[in-house]
């Protein structure tokens, strides 16, 4: 992470959503400071109240509100806490949803901030909140393409096939590029929930040196050390690394603001330690969750001309972490292979997935925003 005056420059003015998730090329964000970073009360919603009392303008009042939207996606008060458990986001979910309600009485009618609240409460599992925010938009502007998608896979996908198919010929008439690569993405997250997880390393006899493993990454202790859920992943791409002596090795993950250590350089760290030449190692330092690590990996992959890619992660993360690498490599037109390998925290994951599981609308929404529909404006670095 940049230090803490660098870090609130970066907090600028909102994106359109629809724009390309692969176009920019994601930068590391780590420090050398080796102490974990404690939530900033400043930027609670409480406290960002009593400092719109001293803007005047409308526009300095959505310019602080930016800023606590932008920090409290990264952050939360018991976020360490969380991840001791296996649950990996970051956002702080209340305080975000305070704050765009905040914004969207200042600025009433702003797609953006309705699309960012939408999308929250989806997060939050307020389906039925984040369904009447979508047909407000849809209400104001009939042929925004981002409500009326996010309406459909939200709430019809599963539930109701017929109305599905039926919106996505309308979204086809807005958009006929774009809804033809949502159909092929609506089939990866359909095929996700009864994927066959594979836990066994075979033997590798068309191995060559256009073959990469991906290792993703898992959030440290306090202490910038592994926990048991990254050590199970490092172990099983261990044991594939020993059978694909030729395949490089990309280590997925940056410095969550909860983290004294970036995770890539850790992950490392361990595999040398381990007998894994440094040179067959990549770290990918600048990602801050699974849709950064799927972006800036597949940025890696294309630029390396990649011919067969194996991730490896967790049982109860891989299909939605598959799911993603199927996603990018559509958008960024990749030529390679893609097969997987996982570690089992949670035997229970190796089971299919029913449709109604929460864990299906997180593989949506980050479906969604690999493919370039971005939950908040400004958000993914």
């Amino acid at each position: 992470m940049l230090k803490k005056h660098k870090y609130l420059l970066l907090l600028s003015t909102f994106l359109f959503m629809g724009q390309s998730a692969l176009s920019p090329k994601f930068t590391s964000h780590a420090s050398s400071e080796t102490k974990a970073k404690q939530y900033n009360y400043n930027f609670s919603y409480k406290s960002v109240l009593n400092q719109l009392k001293q803007d005047k303008s409308k526009q300095l009042k959505l310019k602080q509100i930016d800023k606590a939207i932008k920090y409290n996606y990264w952050h939360k008060p018991n976020f360490g806490s969380t991840q001791k458990v296996g649950v990996t986001s970051s956002s702080n979910n209340t305080e975000l949803i305070s704050l765009f309600e905040k914004a969207l009485k200042i600025s009433p009618n702003n797609i953006q901030y309705l699309l960012g609240l939408a999308s929250i409460y989806q997060l939050n599992g307020n389906s039925k909140e984040a369904q009447l925010v979508l047909k407000r938009i849809s209400n104001i502007d009939p042929s925004n393409y981002q409500s009326l998608l996010q309406l459909a896979m939200n709430n019809e996908l599963f539930k109701q096939p017929k109305k599905f198919s039926a919106s996505l010929q309308k979204l086809n008439r807005l958009n006929n590029s774009k809804t033809t690569k949502i159909k092929k993405i609506t089939k990866f997250i359909q095929k996700s929930l009864d994927m066959k997880l594979n836990q066994h390393v075979g033997n590798t006899n068309k191995e060559s040196k256009s073959d990469y493993i991906v290792i993703l990454g898992f959030v440290l202790d306090s202490n910038g050390k592994p926990q048991k859920t990254l050590l199970q992943r490092l172990e099983k791409g261990l044991e594939l690394s020993k059978k694909q002596p030729k395949a490089k090795i990309i280590v997925s993950g940056g410095e969550l603001p909860a983290e004294p250590k970036v995770e890539s350089k850790v992950m490392k760290n361990w595999l040398i330690k381990h007998d894994v030449n440094s040179d067959r190692i990549i770290t990918e330092q600048g990602s801050l969750d699974t849709v950064g690590n799927v972006i800036n990996v597949t940025h890696i992959l294309n630029d390396h001309h990649a011919k067969h890619v194996t991730i490896v992660s967790s049982s109860s993360h891989m299909r939605r972490a598959y799911t993603l690498f199927e996603t990018a490599k559509l958008v960024s037109n990749g030529k390679y292979s893609l097969s997987q390998l996982v570690s089992v925290d949670d035997p229970n994951a190796l089971n299919t997935l029913k449709q109604n599981d929460p864990a299906v609308n997180k593989i949506i929404l980050d479906s969604l925003r690999t493919s370039g529909y971005w939950l908040i404006p400004n958000i993914q670095r």
